[in-house]
C-alpha cells in the first residue's frame, strides 16, 4: 500500500508545520487540516505547488495525491506548440512537410480531368472523351446556363 497524501507532505516537508504547508501550497492552515484529517483532497495546483515548494518531481507528488497512478508516470508525453505561438514561416515548412509526406489522393487524376484548363492541354492528363460537350467545357460570359428575367417561358 502506498503512502497517503498527508503521509507523502509530511516526508517531503520534513514534518513542516501546517501553516509553512498552506503557504507553500498557496492555500489557508484550515484547508490543510483538512487534507490531514482526509476530509478534503487537495487541488492540482496545490500538489504540485507543495512539490516546487519542497524540490520534488510534480509527477511524483501528483500520485501520492491520486491524481495519476504509477503506471502513468512513465508514460511518454508529447506536448505541441499552439498554431499561434509559432511564426509564419514555421508554419509554411510544416504545411510544406505534411504535403510532400502526404499521398496523393485517390481520385486525382479525376479532378485534373475533369477541369477544362486541361483539355488538350495537359500532356499527362489527355482530354476525356465519351462526355456531351457541355460537360467538358464551363460556360463563359457569352453562354449564360441561366435564361435572363424575360426569357422566361409564361405559358401557363
Amino acid at each position: 500500500m502506498s503512502e497517503s497524501w498527508w503521509e507523502y507532505v509530511n516526508r517531503v516537508s520534513k514534518r513542516a508545520s501546517q501553516v509553512e504547508i498552506a503557504k507553500a501550497a498557496r492555500v489557508d492552515p484550515a484547508t490543510v487540516s483538512r487534507w490531514k484529517l482526509g476530509k478534503t483532497i487537495p487541488s492540482a495546483d496545490s500538489v504540485i505547488a507543495v512539490a516546487r515548494h519542497f524540490r520534488r518531481n510534480p509527477v511524483e507528488a501528483l500520485i501520492a495525491a491520486g491524481y495519476l497512478d504509477k503506471t502513468e508516470a512513465g508514460t511518454p508525453i508529447e506536448l505541441r506548440q499552439s498554431a499561434a505561438e509559432i511564426s509564419n514561416d514555421q508554419l509554411i515548412e510544416l504545411v510544406a512537410t505534411r504535403l510532400r509526406a502526404a499521398p496523393e489522393p485517390k481520385n486525382v487524376d479525376k479532378v485534373r480531368a475533369l477541369n477544362p484548363a486541361n483539355q488538350g492541354n495537359d500532356l499527362d492528363h489527355p482530354p476525356i472523351t465519351g462526355l456531351p460537350a457541355a460537360a467538358r467545357t464551363l460556360p463563359t460570359e457569352h453562354q449564360n446556363p441561366r435564361p435572363a428575367d424575360g426569357d422566361h417561358n409564361h405559358d401557363a
